[in-house]
């Protein structure tokens, strides 16, 4: 009757409700580790969870770990934080090595021989760095890539290292490079594979990578790898598979990983690449779970952190009485190497050739960014970019859900690196509730606006709320949307402001002004005069407004087909408005204030119409920060859709007008 009482008020404490009582162990405080932690306390508050982790740190990002050797983060800044036992009293974290599996009397020993029971067991151990069958591999002077202390040695090494091998061209190896390279240290970076990264992106996206990479002042060395490691006391050498021979006194190994499987194996669990598990994240043994890179799934182990995030809330889940089902993940790589935006989704390398399948590629060695989109049988099946692409996720969600690619928009993403002709397709708001807003965390647009509508209002409540945006941060632009984040402002807004001014004040001048009189003799002749009703000054000024339409008609099409040599966005809105500003003065000295008449009247109100459309869109966007938030951007996309309109008809009436002066 005791041990009724007790398990009626523990049920009551805890507020399970019925779901299973019990303890859970779970080893590995990785990302997948704490998520999953993260997750079971949130589902209950007062269940008894038991952490276990090898290293002697705060449990951090593994992600970042590229970001502090670079010195880009702290220490601090990548951890990640331990439940707070205030809130959570039945949660213990200890710091201690799992040393062997006891399925059958369900306990663990760890380093120190104590043993600790548990009703069900979650292995998240995660993987280490593979080390090549490379002689020498064991000597002084190679490292390794993958904790927080091998960091720590690399970073101590950067202090006296001359010249570095990296041996792996993956995005941990490109990211090292990087990191050893800061304080003028030779690298060299060799990759056995044909091309940096060859796992996520194909040739065209490689070389653009790699001439990135290059521009750093790391030599980069593809289809080859090293053969040998020289050494004696410490390194002083490589040999690759051309036969060349490096110096070096520094290699660091970054060949991959391999999923740390020894304690599955000794306790008999099945295993092949990794510790098999079922759709409930369940391994051979019914009361112990696997999740993250050592777990296999369907014959298939994932190597990035997404996965692995979403197996820890499927068996979360499991866990607390639920019967979610795992199908798989999406294999996405959402990345910022060495400062750009690496994306790939699907299959974009080493493709099947099957009938109706497209690839369509925007950009490339001319251009500092490039996309190539896969399509087959109308269906998006793979996605992969260099450089920035505001609307990847959007395409993302295009690739999840298995809509329809049309023919218009292949083409459209051929002219201009979109799939969708309007800009909104970029805006969270209108998405689909089921649409992935956050990758890593699996955390879609329903949610979001579900903690929204509960008083999330800033992007830091919204990712404390949700989880989004809280392990890359990639997603966190569009959290501002769906907050309403009041714009930031356009910079050099005071110059585009005032010649946004100007041109609507010329306007007005050209309105209002009466028409200039002709004198009765060139001896009394006023120099304005002498402009506008000259027929020398009337080519001049003519033409001059012609080519000035020609460019600026040119320019429009910078933000459409991605133009980046015309320089930065800034400083090309800036230059157009410049433009306005100087067709209006000519128009000015080009009619005289005079209206004309026909056709010369209709070009006359296309020009003004063109330039007080130009002004108000170049005034809004000056001062959209001062606009509410979601209502700038859908003014400034309105005027600008005006000024585009109106922009239209005036090469051709400029064409017939020449026309009429010089040939009729």
């Amino acid at each position: 009757m005791l041990v009724d009482v007790q398990l009626d008020k523990r049920d009551e404490i805890c507020g399970w409700q019925g779901l299973p009582l019990g303890k859970t162990i779970v080893v590995g405080s990785g990302p997948v580790g704490m998520r999953l932690v993260d997750e079971i306390l949130r589902r209950q508050p007062a269940a008894r969870v038991h952490l276990f982790g090898n290293e002697p740190f705060q449990p951090y990002n593994r992600v970042l770990l590229s970001a502090l050797l670079a010195g880009e983060k702290s220490a601090r800044a990548i951890e990640i934080p331990v439940p707070d036992p205030g809130l959570h009293p039945n949660f213990e974290f200890t710091v201690a090595a799992i040393k062997r599996i006891f399925p059958a009397q369900q306990y663990v020993e760890d380093a120190l021989g104590g043993r600790h029971y548990f009703d069900h067991l979650v292995l998240a151990t995660g993987a280490r760095a593979h080390v090549p069958n490379i002689p020498g591999n064991q000597s002084r002077g190679v490292y390794t890539f993958r904790s927080m202390k091998d960091t720590e040695a690399l970073y101590s090494r950067m202090a006296s290292a001359r010249h570095v091998v990296v041996v792996g061209g993956g995005v941990l190896g490109i990211e090292a490079a990087r990191g050893l390279s800061r304080l003028n240290t030779q690298v060299t970076l060799v990759q056995q594979g044909s091309r940096l990264m060859n796992r996520q992106l194909d040739s065209e996206a490689a070389q653009l990578l790699t001439t990135k990479v290059s521009a750093l002042g790391i030599r980069v060395i593809t289809d080859s790898g090293v053969r040998e490691i020289y050494a004696g006391a410490r390194v002083t050498g490589v040999r690759i598979y051309s036969g060349e021979e490096i110096e070096c006194d520094t290699v660091l190994l970054s060949a991959g990983i391999r999923p740390n499987l020894e304690l599955a194996r000794e306790a008999n669990l099945k295993t092949a690449t990794g510790v098999v598990v079922d759709d409930q994240l369940q391994t051979s043994h019914p009361n112990i779970y696997a999740v993250g890179e050592c777990s296999e799934h369907r014959g298939k182990t994932y190597g990035l952190v997404g996965p692995g995030l979403e197996q820890a809330a499927i068996a979360a889940e499991v866990l607390s009485g639920g019967k979610p089902v795992y199908q798989g993940s999406t294999t996405v790589s959402r990345l910022k190497v060495i400062g750009e935006d690496v994306v790939s989704l699907g299959e974009v390398v080493e493709l099947m050739d099957r009938p109706r399948q497209r690839e369509v590629r925007w950009g490339g060695q001319k251009k500092s960014s490039y996309r190539k989109i896969v399509v087959h049988k109308g269906k998006l099946i793979g996605a992969v970019g260099y450089g920035r692409w505001p609307d990847f996720s959007r395409v993302q969600e295009l690739f999840q859900s298995g809509r329809r690619v049309w023919p218009w928009q292949m083409l459209w993403f051929w002219l201009c690196g979109r799939l969708w002709f309007s800009e909104s397709a970029g805006d969270v708001n209108k998405w689909p509730a089921t649409a992935i807003v956050c990758q890593c965390n699996q955390v879609c647009q329903g949610e979001l606006l579900k903690a929204k509508a509960q008083g999330c209002t800033t992007v830091a409540s919204l990712s404390g709320t949700t989880r989004a945006g809280t392990t890359c941060g990639s997603c966190k632009p569009l959290l501002a949307q769906l907050v309403g984040a009041r714009p930031q402002r356009a910079e050099t807004w005071q110059w585009l402001l005032g010649g946004s001014t100007l041109a609507a004040a010329l306007v007005a001048l050209v309105v209002l002004m009466p028409a200039e009189s002709v004198a009765q003799s060139v001896q009394t002749q006023h120099w304005f005069e002498k402009i506008w009703n000259d027929k020398g000054w009337k080519q001049v000024t003519g033409f001059s407004l012609l080519g000035l339409v020609a460019i600026g008609m040119l320019m429009s099409l910078r933000k459409r087909l991605q133009w980046n040599w015309m320089g930065s966005f800034p400083g090309w809105r800036l230059l157009h408005v410049a433009l306005g500003v100087a067709s209006a003065v000519l128009l000015v000295f080009h009619t005289g204030f005079h209206p004309g008449e026909n056709l010369n009247r209709l070009l006359l109100l296309t020009f003004l119409l063109v330039l007080v459309m130009g002004a108000l869109a170049g005034t809004v966007t000056a001062l959209g920060h001062r606009l509410a938030p979601g209502r700038a951007q859908a003014v400034q996309r309105g005027w600008s859709l005006l000024h585009i309109v109106a922009a239209w008809p005036l090469p051709v009436l400029l064409m017939v007008h020449v026309l009429s002066v010089y040939y009729f």
